[in-house]
C-alpha cells in the first residue's frame, strides 16, 4: 500500500476525527460568558472542564460492554451519534444539562480516543504514523477553528452562546449519516473484544506506565492550560475576541507543523532523545510567557502549541509502534488514556485553584514549567523501542 492509497483508505477516521475535539475546545473561550451568565466560580468552571477530561479515564470500564456493540467500525460510527446528540443537548438544554452533555461528551470521545488508534492498526498498520499524523492534524485544526468562531458566533445573535455549537451538531449529523451509510454496506459483524489479560499482565509492564504516564503528563499540560489561556491573555492586555484568536490561529498553525511527527519518528525507532527534548522545550516556552510581555506572548505560546502538537500524536503513535497486534494496541491504548485523561483531570482545577489563591496568573504558570520538566524525564522512557507483550 503506498502513501496516497493508506490515505484514502483512513478516510473514515479523518471524518470521524473532525468531530473530536471542536465539542471539548469551544467551551474554552466561552469561560468568561458562562462565568457571567451562571456566577460560576473557577473552581466550577475548572470542574465543567475537568468533567470531559475525567470522562475519559472512567470509560476505559466501559470499554468490555462497548465491545458489544459491534466491531471497531460500529463502535466509532455509535460513538460519533451519540456525541452529536450530547452538542445539540448543551445548546437547547440549561445550566444542569450543560454538566450533563459535557459528561456524555466526554464518554462518546473517550470511546473515539480508544478506537482510532486500534483502527490504524487494523488496518493502515505499515503506515501508522502517517495516518495517525493527518487525523490527530484534523482534530487540532476543527478544535483551533471552533475557538476562532465561538465568541463572534456567540456575540453574534440573541441565543449567545448556544449559537457556538449550531456548526458542530451539523457536522456531527452529517457525519454520523456517512457513517451510517457506510457501516450498512460492510458485512463485518465481528466484535470488539477486550484482553483479559489487560488488567493483570499489562499493569505490571513498566513500559507501558511509562507511556500511559507521559500520555498523561502531556495531557495535563494541554488541558491544564487550553482551559485558561484566553483568560490569561486577557490578564495581560488582549480582547477576549483577540485571545480566542491567539488560541485559535497558534493552535491551528502548531497542528499543522506537528503533522509531519509522527510519519518521521515511526522511522527513528528510538524517541528518547526527542521526547526528552519536547519537555524541555514545554518548559522554557512556559518560563518565557511569564517573563516577557508583548506580542512576544503570542510566539512563545506558538512555541508551545507546536510542541503539544508533536507530542499528542506521539504518545497515540507509541501505543500503536510499541505493541505487536492489534488486541495489544487496543489494550494498551485503553490503559494509557485512562491513566493519562485521569491525570489531565486535575490540570485545570490546579491551575485555577492557583491563580484563585494567588490571582497570579504568572504564578499559575509555574505549574505547567514543572510539568515540562517531568514529562521530559519520563519521556526519555516511554520512547524506548522495546516491543511490550501482554
Amino acid at each position: 500500500m503506498t502513501n496516497r492509497e493508506a490515505i484514502a483508505k483512513a478516510l473514515p477516521i479523518f471524518i470521524a476525527a473532525i468531530n473530536m475535539r471542536a465539542g471539548l475546545t469551544i467551551m474554552s473561550p466561552l469561560i468568561p460568558i458562562l462565568k457571567d451568565q451562571y456566577h460560576l466560580s473557577s473552581f466550577l468552571l475548572s470542574f465543567l472542564t475537568s468533567l470531559t477530561v475525567l470522562c475519559f479515564a472512567g470509560s476505559a470500564f466501559l470499554m468490555p460492554f462497548v465491545g458489544k456493540i459491534g466491531g471497531t467500525n460500529r463502535v466509532i460510527s455509535t460513538a460519533l451519534i451519540v456525541l452529536t446528540a450530547a452538542i445539540f443537548v448543551r445548546a437547547v438544554g440549561n445550566m444542569p444539562m450543560l454538566f450533563i452533555s459535557s459528561l456524555t461528551i466526554g464518554i462518546a470521545v473517550a470511546i473515539l480516543n480508544f478506537s482510532l488508534p486500534v483502527w490504524v492498526k487494523e488496518n493502515t498498520s505499515e503506515h501508522s504514523g502517517l495516518v495517525t499524523g493527518i487525523y490527530i492534524t484534523t482534530m487540532g485544526v476543527f478544535a483551533a477553528i471552533s475557538i476562532a468562531v465561538a465568541v463572534p458566533l456567540a456575540h453574534a445573535t440573541s441565543w449567545g452562546w448556544r449559537l457556538a455549537m449550531v456548526p458542530w451538531i451539523v457536522i456531527g449529523f452529517v457525519s454520523s449519516l456517512w457513517w451510517i451509510a457506510r457501516n450498512s454496506k460492510s458485512s463485518d459483524s465481528s466484535h470488539l473484544p477486550i484482553s483479559s489479560k489487560f488488567y493483570v499482565e499489562l499493569l505490571r509492564k513498566p513500559g507501558a506506565w511509562s507511556i500511559a504516564v507521559f500520555f498523561g503528563l502531556q495531557s495535563m499540560l494541554f488541558y491544564g492550560t487550553a482551559t485558561w489561556m484566553p483568560t490569561i491573555f486577557v490578564s495581560k492586555g488582549f480582547t477576549l475576541s483577540n485571545a480566542g484568536y491567539i488560541v485559535s490561529i497558534t493552535g491551528l498553525i502548531g497542528s499543522v507543523i506537528g503533522i509531519a511527527a509522527p510519519h518521521f519518528s515511526s522511522k527513528l525507532g528510538d524517541l528518547r532523545a526527542l521526547l526528552a527534548i519536547l519537555g524541555g522545550v514545554l518548559s522554557l516556552s512556559f518560563a518565557a510567557m511569564i517573563i516577557d510581555d508583548g506580542w512576544r506572548l503570542i510566539v512563545w505560546f506558538l512555541i508551545v502549541n507546536i510542541a503539544l502538537a508533536i507530542s499528542f500524536p506521539l504518545s497515540l503513535l507509541l501505543t500503536v509502534t510499541r505493541s505487536v497486534h492489534a488486541a495489544e494496541t487496543r489494550s494498551l491504548s485503553i490503559m494509557a488514556q485512562s491513566i493519562g485523561y485521569l491525570m489531565a483531570a486535575f490540570a485545570p482545577g490546579i491551575v485555577g485553584a492557583i491563580f484563585d489563591v494567588t490571582l497570579n496568573w504568572d504564578i499559575a504558570l509555574v505549574f505547567p514549567i514543572i510539568l515540562g520538566v517531568i514529562l521530559g524525564a519520563v519521556g526519555y522512557f516511554a520512547g524506548r523501542p522495546e516491543k511490550i507483550h501482554i
